[in-house]
């Protein structure tokens, strides 16, 4: 008598992983933190390939989060991911909820060979978590922020110490010779520098415009604020000879770079 041949029935776990994500991705967020990670270490890492993907840690999850439970939930799944994962490339902070000192620190003692950090933040909070693990990202090539007033010199000179690769810069809030002039001795590779939506000293503009950065290809000062030595608008309309003057020198220097492809100037500037 033959006996009949048992039909195994496939289990979850076994399922492919990248259509298990793809369905995970469908989920709410809340549901993402609390549902699946819970069932089996198969739909845990599906859960991983879902929230961070593509060699991207996207912080700005956290901006979503409601409370704090939700938080903690999604930087513990953070942690795993960072140690189980290598080769992160690109490193997203939030906007609203900055990490704190031993929390960047041990992404970036986790994360050598990320060689872009975008921090959109609010004005209000420190740059202080992100200052402290910049010596960790020596492979650094693109570095985009929105700085307080009084934090902008020292990341900066934290950059031109540690992250000698760097050809992408953006830096946005409060511009002065001391900012420009650590930009040009500290990237002499610098290819792209953005200030666009700042307040740009005159005479740091001036700088920028020497043609000491030799490799700079596009220069974006899109809607700065052009202030002199006194902290007011240079570009004033009340003062039509003053801003004439301005422009036509501003233009000379301009018109003599041969390395710039690309000069963004509209708005106030």
């Amino acid at each position: 008598m033959e006996k009949k041949k048992t039909q195994l029935i496939p289990s979850w776990r076994d399922f492919n992983p990248f259509i298990i994500s793809h369905i995970f991705s469908f989920l709410p967020l809340h549901d993402q933190l609390f549902g699946p990670p819970y069932v089996c270490h198969a739909w845990l890492s599906a859960t991983l390939d879902t929230l961070f993907h593509n060699s991207i840690l996207d912080l700005t999850v956290i901006d979503e989060l409601d409370d704090e439970i939700q938080r903690l939930r999604f930087t513990h799944l953070l942690r795993l991911a960072i140690n189980k994962y290598h080769g992160w490339v690109s490193i997203y902070l939030p906007k609203k909820y900055m990490l704190g000192y031993f929390g960047m620190v041990y992404i970036a003692e986790k994360t050598p060979m990320i060689s872009s950090v975008f921090m959109p933040c609010d004005v209000g909070l420190s740059a202080l978590p992100v200052y402290i693990s910049l010596p960790y990202w020596k492979t650094l090539r693109v570095f985009r922020a929105r700085l307080k007033p009084n934090e902008g010199l020292n990341v900066i000179s934290q950059l031109a110490d540690y992250c000698k690769n760097i050809v992408e810069l953006g830096v946005h809030g409060n511009i002065t010779e001391k900012e420009v002039s650590c930009i040009i001795q500290g990237f002499p590779w610098l290819r792209i520098l953005d200030i666009s939506e700042s307040t740009l000293c005159h005479k740091a503009l001036s700088m920028l415009l020497d043609g000491k950065l030799r490799w700079l290809r596009e220069l974006n000062i899109l809607h700065c604020s052009i202030v002199g030595d006194d902290g007011k608008d240079i570009i004033d309309p009340t003062s039509h000879n003053v801003s004439m003057k301005f422009n036509r020198e501003m233009q000379e220097k301009a018109s003599q770079l041969r390395s710039i492809k690309f000069l963004h100037c509209l708005g106030n500037c």
